[in-house]
């Protein structure tokens, strides 16, 4: 209940519901606080404010019983016709002392004025009746609204309403800061009769309020017109980074074009300048081994045969990189993939090529992934020959294929296997064309594979990497779009 008043006033014009939206709140908030609530009106007001009350879900007879509602049309005190002020301020301070006696904050109390003062003469001592009040409101528990009907109150009563409460209502709106108010002690030493001094410095101090408002607003209104004037620099500002940006990109989109252009004039080169003088020197070194086998000596076939190797393993290196240029050209056609379900096909497919190696392969139930199912085939592809390769020496090999955590909201998958190994000070080599860390005699290979590996799940969004300690194995985890939940323990 702290406000800037306690004491306020409502000047409304109209019919008596008018009174309601600013009356019903005043009431249910003072009953939920416990205090005791007291409403002075004349019969009709009093059921029609009952009515309201109920209407807002107060159960107005149970209030009513236990005493925290009154509803009065009590005039005694206007008994001969006479109104004494500070007889009724000295009985409503006995009304607050009965209230918190029974328990209660205080009393909260609103009422229609023109049914508490009577008859027109009863005005004459209202100036001296609010200031009275005025000083109750500060003393003790009170809170309350005093109610003026503008057609129905003598006009001077208006103004002596202005005068005395520091907030007033004028229909539901409520001005906090009246600025009309004056403080009681200088109405009641005049008694009617202001004095002028006294009068003019509390003017002066009002006047000096509402230049210390205006002060406030035109410096509020200063703020608004820089923050405004900032705002258009920063728009502006974004406006030429927004072109710069399109700039930007229109010229990476052309250097991209370019650069697709010079792959594909290179792959073409490759497919058939290349290859011509390839499949020249393997045919010619085929017809030699075939037709001369005898004049070249065992020595002579040795180095011939190291020729169709090398031509050999040129022409896999040709289809590796046209592979890798296909698949970093290649339009992403993103749906859902089950790797669980791949991983075992693909699985099934390297063991037809190896029937007689016994090897150990776990793979993880429910691993699904969003993405281009064509390229993902050749990531699992690559990963898992990699492991069946590097864990041919092995007696018992071992691959799992799994998922560990999220990153960044993204499944980790990973393919893990007990081969070969490596130095992790190498690991940066990995996924660099035609870079390897064994020799083609230990493990033979074109070094593109794992770098098409690496082109795929960046081309997805995801991120590659290994984890590896010599002749203990090594694990390849990779990360790919998926519906996983973000909250996991997992996450990394």
């Amino acid at each position: 209940m702290e406000e800037v008043s306690r004491h306020k006033c409502l000047i409304y014009d109209g019919h008596p519901s008018e009174q309601l939206p600013v009356v019903v709140p005043l009431l249910t908030e003072g009953l939920k606080q416990g205090w005791r609530c007291l409403y002075l009106g004349d019969p009709p007001t009093l059921q029609m404010v009952d009515t309201a009350l109920g209407s807002s879900g107060v159960d107005t007879g149970h209030e009513t019983r236990r005493g925290a509602l009154i509803f009065s049309a009590d005039r005694s005190h206007l008994e001969g016709g006479g109104f004494d002020p500070s007889t009724m301020v000295q009985g409503l301070r006995t009304t607050i002392d009965g209230a918190v006696g029974d328990g209660y904050q205080g009393l909260c109390a609103t009422g229609d004025m023109k049914w508490e003062l009577g008859d027109e003469p009863n005005f004459d001592r209202l100036l001296e009746y609010e200031a009275l009040l005025e000083q109750v409101f500060h003393e003790k528990p009170l809170w309350g609204i005093c109610q003026y009907h503008r057609s129905l109150v003598p006009a001077g009563a208006v103004r002596d309403a202005l005068l005395t409460h520091q907030a007033a209502y004028i229909g539901e709106e409520l001005n906090h800061d009246n600025l009309f108010y004056v403080p009681p002690q200088l109405l009641l030493e005049a008694r009617g009769h202001l004095d002028n001094q006294k009068y003019g410095e509390w003017m002066c101090q009002q006047i000096l309020r509402v230049i210390g408002a205006e002060r406030k607003r035109d410096e509020v209104l200063q703020e608004l017109r820089e923050s405004e004037a900032q705002q258009r620099r920063l728009a502006e500002e974004l406006a030429a980074l927004n072109r710069d940006l399109e700039r930007r990109i229109a010229e990476r989109t052309s250097q991209l074009e370019l650069a697709n252009r010079n792959m594909q004039a290179f792959s073409y080169s490759v497919s058939h300048d290349l290859r011509a003088p390839l499949r020249a020197i393997k045919g010619f070194s085929q017809a030699l081994v075939e037709d001369f086998s005898g004049a070249l000596g065992e020595q002579g076939g040795q180095v011939l045969n190291r020729v169709l190797a090398s031509a050999t393993h040129m022409d896999r290196l040709i289809d590796s990189m046209l592979e890798m240029g296909r698949i970093t050209a290649a339009e992403l056609r993103p749906a859902r993939v089950d790797l669980s379900a791949l991983a075992a096909e693909l699985v099934q497919f390297v063991r037809s090529g190896t029937p007689k190696r016994q090897v150990q392969v776990t793979i993880a139930e429910g691993l699904q992934a969003v993405g281009d199912a064509t390229l993902i085939r050749t990531v699992l592809t690559n990963l898992i020959e990699n492991a069946w390769k590097f864990t041919s020496r092995r007696e018992s090999a071992c691959i799992e294929i799994g998922r560990s955590g999220l990153e960044d909201r993204k499944p980790i998958f990973f393919v893990r296997d007990n081969g070969a190994g490596f130095e992790m000070e190498h690991a940066k080599r990995l996924f660099g064309v035609f870079q390897r860390l064994h020799r083609q005699d230990e493990f033979p290979g074109t070094g593109v594979g794992l770098a098409t590996t690496a082109r795929i799940v960046e081309k997805h969004g995801g991120r590659i990497w290994a984890e590896s300690r010599p002749n203990q194995g090594t694990t390849f985890f990779f990360t790919l779009p998926g519906e996983a939940p973000v909250d996991s323990a997992e996450d990394r």
